[in-house]
């Protein structure tokens, strides 16, 4: 916080960037920092990686490029914002570098181990995180008209679903917790954690656990806009359908996707992470009753056509 303090405007108290910087840190990060918005890095070599070698998700996530926000839109958001909290949440090796993780996640399969499933919670974390920043700033006064996670939302949110709604034309199934990714919009995460101190690895598809510390996810929540422009007003989610029809296609996803006792019952290991999800849920939704509806809702599917 030494760099903020040093660089806060009289318009935002650092006792205020201070608290939202702790709200992360509550809400489930590993570690978290208020940074200027103007130090926010943008190379526009990061946005092209996805795209050569083309990732499985390019053009099949609306967030993910050749779609989504051009890295100027994503500039001129930033920098219409004073501050912005940045931060990371940890992943075991053990999950984010399993064998042959990158196979089941690329065909939308679950793994015997459960390392798929708990990868998602991790990913969850960073997208819930982002969003109860911007909720606590809005709470606050200070404008957050922006939000970025980490990966693609659409493996996180719409796993059991054959496609994105956004893509197929029926609209985003969880407008309340999508964001786009750091990278998707061209911001270079990793020389941006290199400047904190924070220690990453980079993890490919032939990695091994021995041969990484952890995963490094990175989220970022612009706030305190330089204009007169109200707070941005969260999304409200879809009702979900909690019906017999819609559980039967859950069951039939779940069970093309390999979901079994055994997954459920190795989630134990990352129960930690799934219970900040929740609460992060709960503080989003208003109540655990409807944090369980929305867990369902991110668990409901239809299943994928094979031929």
């Amino acid at each position: 916080m030494s760099a903020m303090q040093a660089r806060t405007s009289p318009e935002i108290p650092s006792a205020s960037l201070e608290s939202l910087r702790a709200l992360a840190l509550d809400a489930g990060a590993t570690d978290a920092v208020v940074i200027p918005a103007k130090d926010v890095l943008f190379d526009p070599r990061v946005r092209f990686k996805c795209m050569v070698p083309k990732c499985y998700m390019s053009g099949a996530c609306a967030h993910c490029p050749p779609l989504g926000f051009t890295m100027q839109e994503v500039r001129d958001s930033v920098l219409s914002h004073g501050y912005a909290v940045f931060f990371k949440v940890e992943v075991p090796a053990r999950v984010i570098a399993a064998t042959g993780l990158a196979g089941y996640i690329n065909t939308g399969n679950l793994d015997p181990e459960g390392c798929v499933l708990a990868l998602g919670a991790y990913y969850l974390l960073v997208f819930s995180i982002v969003k109860r920043l911007q909720k606590k700033a809005g709470e606050m006064g200070l404008s957050s008209r922006a939000g970025f996670a980490a990966g693609n939302c659409r493996d996180a949110l719409c796993h059991f679903q054959p496609l994105c709604g956004e893509i197929a034309g029926t609209g985003c199934r969880h407008p309340d917790l999508s964001s786009p990714s750091m990278e998707s919009c061209g911001m270079d995460a990793f020389s941006m954690a290199a400047r904190m101190g924070w220690e990453v690895f980079p993890i490919g598809g032939t990695c091994r656990p021995e041969s990484v510390g952890h995963g490094t996810l990175m989220g970022l929540a612009p706030v305190g806009g330089r204009d007169a422009a109200p707070p941005a007003v969260l999304p409200r989610p879809q009702k979900p359908d909690l019906g017999l029809g819609q559980a039967k296609k859950s069951l039939a996803a779940s069970r093309q996707a390999g979901f079994n006792l055994g997954i459920l019952l190795r989630q134990g290991r990352d129960a930690r992470t799934w219970g900040r999800f929740l609460a992060n849920l709960a503080d989003l939704t208003g109540s655990w009753t409807a944090a369980g509806a929305k867990l369902a809702h991110l668990f409901s599917g239809r299943p994928r056509k094979t031929s």
